[in-house]
């Protein structure tokens, strides 16, 4: 499956993510949403991730794109988000991230981290 981080620096981010997921549609179950779009495509996105993995987000190098201010992400939390589709992602993402409190961003598979209001579904890589 492809994924990409969600991350944020907010103390409730997963609480927020949770809520904010379910106002757009998801089925939230626990630490774990998903959406399916009209054409049955899912996205599924996974919490309490812990520090196990922690250096695939917190550790560069990265390169930053989008206009907000880079984050130190050293100090983020993170939620996996699978998804085949990089539009879909993009789309979908952008819309929950519009509906968070604070900040989040998208760290991809190529070490790029996004506002996650700004992923690029061309550029973006899961």
């Amino acid at each position: 499956m492809k994924a990409a981080y969600l991350v944020s620096l907010a103390p409730s981010f997963e609480d927020d993510v949770w809520r904010a997921a379910a106002t757009l549609g998801a089925d939230v179950q626990g630490q774990c949403a998903q959406f399916r779009d009209d054409e049955d495509h899912s996205l599924t996105i996974f919490g309490d991730l812990g520090q196990e993995g922690a250096w695939e987000w917190q550790q560069g190098p990265f390169e930053f794109r989008g206009t907000a201010p880079a984050p130190d992400l050293s100090r983020a939390a993170a939620l996996s988000v699978e998804c085949r589709w990089e539009d879909l992602f993009a789309s979908w993402v952008g819309r929950l991230a519009a509906l968070l409190p604070a900040p989040s961003w998208v760290v991809d598979g190529d070490g790029v981290v996004w506002p996650a209001t700004q992923v690029d579904p061309v550029a973006l890589r899961l």
